[in-house]
């Protein structure tokens, strides 16, 4: 295993990127370094971008276990995690930029940063050493670990307890390494650091941030400690300025990731949820902003994180530009339940068709309607929805006598595509975001989508297909760490110890400190011109920060709790999912609280609205069928194929302690996936 880590990182080094942006400038190195002569400073941001993508890659899959994201196909990686049937295949690009290109430096970067004193990158390497191998655990439960890069083929797995101790002595170590002053000309952190900038202050608080969350995570353990947490909490970030996070680039060209090919730069999570056309929110989810918990309030933040696009538009006479048009925000794939008019769940009836054609000239397509009464309540419920989301300029509508003929003129974007199955995918909008160095952006500050199946019609009229997310453009930051998450985890605590007020204050204090930071970067889309597009169309929607008048009246509704004695442990975590959305964290806390089984302490369903998905085959897994059974839930996924392929008998021996109560013969066995990591066993 070590001999393949090095031959790659060679390659990582040896291409060093020299073109990308601010964050990848320090790694130019015109001496071609080697995993024995890169110094600290050019070491350091490969394995936080590494790191990085990893992470950014486990955010988009796991989260669609937790009901926020989704495939457009039932049977893409993150498609079939989001309707609890994932296959193998899901585990690799973490797995593989964890190990590959960032733990296997690991290592060699502390011994340099040993023998030079320069205690800080030892450190910083020392925390993210422990980020990676709790995302291992957290992800597969067991891990290689002692001998994951030192062991040539066949490492040892650890208990995800064994990894979870490790990874918090490692970060007790750094604590200490960052007060300690470096030796006389090390190299100082500034100048290979690309999350804090060197500053040692915000590590530590990195640092204790980390503990509040991961001591939070085991809050079904007997090591549960609360008020371990809040002393972490009272030494992690203090506001927003004391976040850390990843500033990414909306680069024009660049080299590209070594295990997967994308280019350096651009946001990780963007590269998995947001570079294609594949992936879409979840009803869950967009509920959350614009119906939380059936309260009908309109979340601020609705149109910053949900994509909208164009419909309803009308071209000129001699279709040269769009004179006309509305907006429509996506309204996220319901999983589990059933649309207005239908007879069944989406997902139930087949893929979603994400290749939507801008009609450019009439084309007329022709619907039978022995296959409309397959999916819809009858012909009057389809012909409903046509007209919900197009208008009489759009489109002309003919009842034959088996067909039901529509006719799309020019401007109206459609899927081209005779089955009735995919008239409404419309709405559920794109989160792609287009990057300028795919040639589809038209600038650099207009990253919103121009794909269709003809895209040159759509990018030169300016037809915004999808205006991209908050937290999956280009260049949108990578949060780290922040002081909202640390306001949250106070919150829970509070609450669970009884101090009803603490927890109040802290879960108001979070929502806006989330308000908070998402205007800081809002600000910097709308100073750059982000608002309007290279069209010359209003964005400002999508882009520009939200009014303190906007925000009080959030603050006021429904949606928020507005005393002490009425919050709940839901209303908490149900906010805090908003806020972390993408980050595997989500996971982590739905399952810590059983999805929405209601079966913990006394705090009923903490996840209300959220059910099974609809379509969930099995095929490719195994669950129990009762809703009260920890296994009726996807709990991890399995090891990957490197190390069921080639490190079976270890892999195999790892899981074995399952046997006698999950019934798992190996570490292939579908059962698998229903079986708790360590801490998220119901006690």
């Amino acid at each position: 295993m070590k001999k393949l880590l090095y031959i790659t990182l060679s390659l990582i080094l040896t291409f060093g990127v020299a073109s990308c942006d601010n964050w990848l400038d320090v790694n130019t190195n015109p001496d071609n370094p080697n995993n024995l002569s890169a110094t600290v400073d050019v070491r350091l941001p490969w394995i936080q971008y590494y790191y990085m993508y990893a992470w950014g890659t486990t955010n988009a899959r796991v989260n669609g276990a937790a009901q926020i994201i989704t495939g457009t196909s039932r049977a893409s990686t993150v498609g079939r995690l989001s309707l609890w049937n994932p296959y193998q295949s899901a585990s690799v690009t973490m797995y593989q930029n964890w190990f590959v290109g960032a733990a296997a430096n690991i290592p060699d970067i502390i011994n340099r940063a040993q023998e030079e004193g320069a205690y800080h990158y030892e450190a910083a390497a020392l925390v993210i050493k422990s980020m990676g191998y709790m995302m291992m655990a957290d992800l597969y439960g067991e891990m290689p670990y002692e001998q994951a890069v030192t062991a040539d083929f066949s490492p040892a797995f650890s208990t995800g307890e064994e990894i979870f101790d490790g990874c918090m002595a490692d970060l007790d170590r750094a604590i200490e390494l960052f007060q300690t002053p470096q030796e006389q000309g090390a190299t100082p952190l500034s100048a290979g650091d690309t999350w804090n900038g060197g500053n040692t202050d915000k590590w530590i608080k990195l640092c204790y941030g980390l503990k509040a969350r991961w001591l939070n995570n085991l809050s079904k353990t007997d090591r549960y400690d609360p008020e371990a947490i809040l002393a972490a909490v009272q030494n992690g970030p203090q506001s927003t300025a004391d976040n850390t996070k990843m500033t990414h680039y909306n680069v024009e060209s660049g080299e590209g990731n070594v295990t997967v090919g994308d280019v350096y730069g651009p946001c990780v999570t963007w590269d998995v949820a947001a570079w294609g056309t594949g992936q879409r929110l979840a009803r869950y989810y967009a509920q959350l902003l614009t119906n939380f918990k059936g309260t009908g309030v309109e979340d601020p933040r609705a149109d910053k994180m949900l994509p909208s696009s164009m419909y309803k538009v009308k071209l000129s006479a001699d279709k040269s530009r769009i004179e006309s048009y509305e907006w429509l925000r996506d309204e996220g794939v319901d999983l589990s339940g059933i649309d207005e008019g239908w007879k069944m769940n989406r997902l139930q009836g087949g893929n979603l068709n994400g290749y939507l054609t801008l009609a450019m000239k009439d084309d007329t397509q022709k619907y039978a309607k022995k296959d409309i009464e397959l999916y819809y309540e009858s012909i009057s419920a389809f012909i409903a929805a046509l007209n919900k989301y197009y208008t009489t300029d759009n489109i002309t509508i003919k009842e034959e006598t088996d067909t039901i003929k529509v006719t799309y003129h020019p401007g109206a974007m459609y899927v081209n595509d005779d089955n009735p199955l995919y008239v409404e995918d419309i709405k559920y909008v794109q989160l792609r975001a287009d990057a300028f160095y795919e040639t589809q952006g038209l600038s650099t500050t207009d990253m919103n989508c121009y794909y269709t199946a003809v895209p040159g019609d759509s990018r030169t009229l300016g037809f915004v297909q999808g205006t991209g997310t908050f937290y999956t453009r280009p260049d949108s930051d990578s949060d780290i760490m922040t002081y909202t998450e640390m306001l949250f985890i106070k919150a829970e605590v509070l609450f669970r110890q009884g101090d009803a007020q603490g927890a109040y204050n802290a879960y108001k204090d979070a929502i806006l400190s989330h308000f908070s930071r998402m205007n800081e970067k809002l600000k910097t889309w709308t100073d750059i011109g982000c608002g309007t597009t290279a069209r010359g169309f209003d964005v400002s929607f999508a882009y520009s920060p939200m009014s303190q008048a906007e925000i009080d009246a959030y603050m006021a509704s429904p949606a928020v709790k507005q005393d002490a004695g009425s919050l709940t442990l839901s209303d908490i975590m149900m906010q805090k999912l908003i806020a972390m959305c993408f980050d595997y964290q989500s996971w982590n806390d739905v399952r810590r609280y059983n999805y929405f089984a209601g079966n913990i302490g006394s705090y009923g369903v903490i996840y209300t609205e959220m059910a099974v998905p609809a379509y969930r085959t099995g095929d490719f897994s195994t669950f129990s069928t009762d809703p009260a059974s920890d296994q009726y839930y996807l709990r991890r996924l399995m090891q990957p194929s490197f190390e069921t392929d080639y490190n079976s008998t270890e892999c195999n021996a790892s899981v074995a302690p399952y046997a006698a109560t999950y019934g798992i013969s190996n570490a292939l066995d579908y059962k698998i996936y229903s079986v708790p990591v360590w801490w998220d066993v119901t006690r």
